[in-house]
């Protein structure tokens, strides 16, 4: 569980990064509560052999009833396979010598401005350097006025979304870990389906996207009626239709790597084979990058 000021780990508390480890060395490990000091500390230990992924949930915004249960999710599928995992809302840990304890970072449910400029220097220079990244749904709804973070989502920044309801998720790429254990369509019972400011598609590898027909984007929050049943702000309405709409992709930076899925917000998402496979092949993607790549 995690608070503003404390962070809980899967995996060995206190250890850094073997550069080389292989990931899929099984390891059972018991979760332990890691202060943000104690992240500082491992990022000074070289010694262990795990590989490390940082998680990230701080929000400035909207906070996601999911994000508890998408921290657990990713501890335990994570410590089944020998990697370590320290979750955090404290932003000092963006440094470059926290960062060196890490093959990845990943923003999980994130929202609004999360990092100062030295932290958004440590997080850019960690990717360009090799490490990977991996955002989760509202993680597109974070750091607007980052524009290197606007490079890590390769432009797909949230626009909307309409109310919860079920959707039909088009399978753009077999071959890819995320992605290759469904099948051509799966239909998503019940999540919140976002759309953004543009297509990304030529800008990254597009790994999933929504077939339009089987939902409806309006209206949405940018254009929900006026009158005493809205008690929400209005605001000038868009439209949410996007025509080419993808919802997951990966793209290289610098000589990092980005992988994005806007799914995730609902709390029975995680208990969905289909999703929870498809994070953790995305998390298997920027770690194992992490790993090769990361000077």
């Amino acid at each position: 569980m995690c608070t503003e000021t404390s962070c809980t780990t899967g995996g060995s508390a206190g250890t850094g990064l073997g550069r080389r480890a292989l990931l899929g060395a099984a390891l059972a490990t018991p979760a332990a509560l890691l202060a943000p000091a104690a992240v500082a500390r491992a990022a000074g230990t070289q010694a262990a052999s795990l590989p490390r992924l940082l998680v990230f949930t701080r929000t400035t915004g909207f906070r996601h009833a999911s994000i508890e249960t998408a921290v657990s999710t990713i501890q335990g599928m994570l410590a089944a396979r020998g990697i370590g995992v320290d979750a955090t809302e404290d932003p000092t840990v963006f440094t470059r010598r926290s960062l060196a304890a890490y093959d990845a970072v990943a923003f999980v449910n994130t929202t609004g401005d999360v990092l100062d400029g030295s932290q958004r220097t440590a997080l850019e220079r960690f990717v360009r350097g090799g490490g990977g990244w991996a955002g989760v749904h509202s993680a597109a709804d974070t750091e607007y006025s980052n524009d290197f973070y606007t490079e890590l989502l390769a432009g797909g920044r949230f626009l909307a979304h309409p109310l919860q309801q079920p959707g039909l998720i088009v399978r753009e790429d077999e071959r890819h870990r995320s992605t290759r254990h469904l099948g051509e369509s799966w239909l998503v019972p019940f999540e919140e389906f976002y759309s953004f400011t543009s297509s990304v598609r030529g800008r990254s590898r597009v790994l999933l996207s929504i077939d339009e027909s089987t939902y409806l984007q309006d209206p949405n929050t940018s254009n929900l009626p006026t009158g005493p049943e809205n008690p929400l702000p209005t605001y000038p309405g868009v439209s949410g239709v996007m025509g080419d709409h993808p919802m997951a992709w990966t793209h290289r930076v610098g000589r990092g790597r980005s992988w994005y899925t806007a799914l995730g917000h609902e709390i029975g998402m995680y208990y969905l084979p289909e999703f929870t496979n498809h994070l953790l092949g995305g998390l298997l993607t920027v770690l194992r990058h992490g790993v090769r790549n990361r000077s």
